[in-house]
């Protein structure tokens, strides 16, 4: 070294990545939100023993990041700092569900909710999975994904997506699901490809909130107006709509709209007068229902009467609906008022 010179020597400091997703799968928290609705039945529980009973301690990593991703998720709110961990409505809806069609939307609106997964999915939808170096591309771009970050990532979005059914595997290829679609058949407008996922826990409070009841019909029909005046003698609000039959969709923005905001739907069959004409509203009758009990599961029921009554009683039966003659002797009100209540459309308290 030349006299009068110094050498220094500079030292690279450790760039800390940063994750804009969770590290972790929703298997992985799922036992988190678990503990807290066997514990405590939903209530907040002390994150402490919470750690305890996951097993772990409050300054364990692995509870810290679990914690975490349970966030990013929409699970439960807290962290390792806060002296409570509770339960969401999502996370409510995962750990105590009405039926199984709350729990897997719910599964669904949770692995979309960071905002890098959705838009995985979204521009994928309808498309094979990706190969890892196009997958790995998509993330660098589209969301700023660093590259070393990018298998992590996507092994939490693909075993995420099998789990939920938002990606399955056809003929020896896993696909990524398409807009409206759903595994049992049913067409759904749930995927929304503006970018958004409607969840089951914005859904139900939008429900609390609305608190009326949908009422669908064919235009003209007297009996819908009957149901209408029934329900509000209960001091319960009522939405009507009809059945349009000259919309492109197969069913309205409307009652799409009424039926993902409701308490509860009450569909008047179209009378004879009406089915013995075009079979277009006989489809679009059974669609609307397939829907209402997708979007409600059994909180719907159907006003028939007038037409043969042992396929309306089968599907009925096969989709968990109610079924009220509108013809019945004494007048239908009696009925569907016992239906309404059984199905927890209305509450009665008593006292």
């Amino acid at each position: 070294m030349t006299s009068g010179t110094r050498k220094v020597l500079t030292v690279a400091r450790r760039t800390r990545l940063t994750r804009p997703y969770p590290v972790n799968t929703l298997e992985e928290v799922l036992p988190i939100a678990e503990i807290i609705q066997s514990a405590s039945g939903g209530h907040p529980v002390p994150t402490e023993l919470l750690a305890e009973s996951l097993g772990t301690t409050l300054k364990s990593s692995a509870f810290v990041q679990r914690l975490g991703s349970s966030a990013r998720y929409g699970i439960t709110i807290g962290s390792h700092t806060s002296e409570q961990i509770s339960l969401t409505p999502l996370g409510e809806s995962l750990t105590a569900p009405r039926d199984p069609v709350e729990k897997a939307d719910a599964l669904r609106t949770a692995a979309r909710q960071p905002e890098v997964f959705r838009k995985f999915y979204d521009i994928h939808a309808g498309k094979q999975f990706p190969e890892i170096p196009y997958a790995s591309n998509t993330l660098v771009r589209e969301m700023g994904i660093k590259q070393e970050l990018t298998e992590e990532c996507l092994r939490v979005i693909r075993v995420n997506g099998l789990l939920t059914g938002i990606v399955s595997e056809k003929a020896g290829s896993l696909i990524v699901e398409a807009y409206g679609t759903r595994q049992d058949g049913y067409e759904s407008d749930v995927l929304d490809p503006s970018g958004g996922y409607d969840s089951p826990v914005t859904e139900n409070a939008q429900r609390e909130a609305d608190s009326f009841v949908l009422v669908l019909s064919v235009g003209g029909d007297t009996a819908a107006k009957e149901v209408e005046g029934l329900i509000e003698t209960l001091s319960v609000p009522v939405r009507a709509e009809e059945i349009d039959l000259q919309a492109s969709q197969v069913i309205s923005s409307s009652v799409s709209t009424g039926l993902r905001s409701a308490r509860g739907c009450v569909l008047v069959w179209p009378g004879d007068e009406l089915t013995e004409g075009p079979q277009q509203l006989l489809a679009k009758t059974w669609m609307i229902i397939g829907a209402a009990s997708f979007q409600l599961g059994n909180r719907v029921i159907v006003v028939s009467g007038g037409h043969d009554q042992t396929e309306m009683t089968e599907t009925a039966d096969s989709l968990d609906i109610m079924v009220v003659d509108r013809f019945v002797d004494g007048g239908m009100f009696r009925d569907l008022m016992t239906a309404m209540v059984q199905t927890s459309i209305v509450q009665v308290s008593l006292g």
